[in-house]
């Protein structure tokens, strides 16, 4: 497993078109479904205010912007290091995730959208 191969891990669902990397001491702070619904006006007032919240409508914000070389943005959302969010390609289905070792320890994690 060491020296740039890659072994699958596991796969996740996806049902919103996007993920979200974290820390999962961190969820309990994140505002999710059951506090916040996806509201075209909030997510709209985010991306002009520049700072994206950890939460549904922030990670949405973050993952609606294109760039001006019509890319699909992702970032950090967050008080700066609570999780990074990204679009998944083709939107919602699973997904397989796989990792990278040097010295018995993961490296890198690669995700496999399309």
């Amino acid at each position: 497993m060491e020296n740039n191969k890659w072994v699958k891990i596991g796969t996740f669902g996806v049902d919103s078109g996007q993920v979200l990397i974290t820390d999962p001491c961190y969820i309990k702070e994140f505002v999710g479904d059951d506090k916040e619904d996806f509201d075209d006006k909030k997510i709209k007032e985010i991306q002009e205010s520049g700072k994206f919240p950890y939460s549904y409508n922030g990670a949405c914000a973050m993952t609606l912007l294109v760039d001006k070389e019509g890319r699909q943005k992702g970032g950090t959302i967050g008080l700066g290091c609570d999780g990074v969010v990204s679009n998944t390609g083709y939107g919602d289905g699973e997904y397989p995730v796989y990792a990278s070792y040097e010295g018995g320890r993961v490296k890198e994690l690669r995700i496999k959208f399309f």
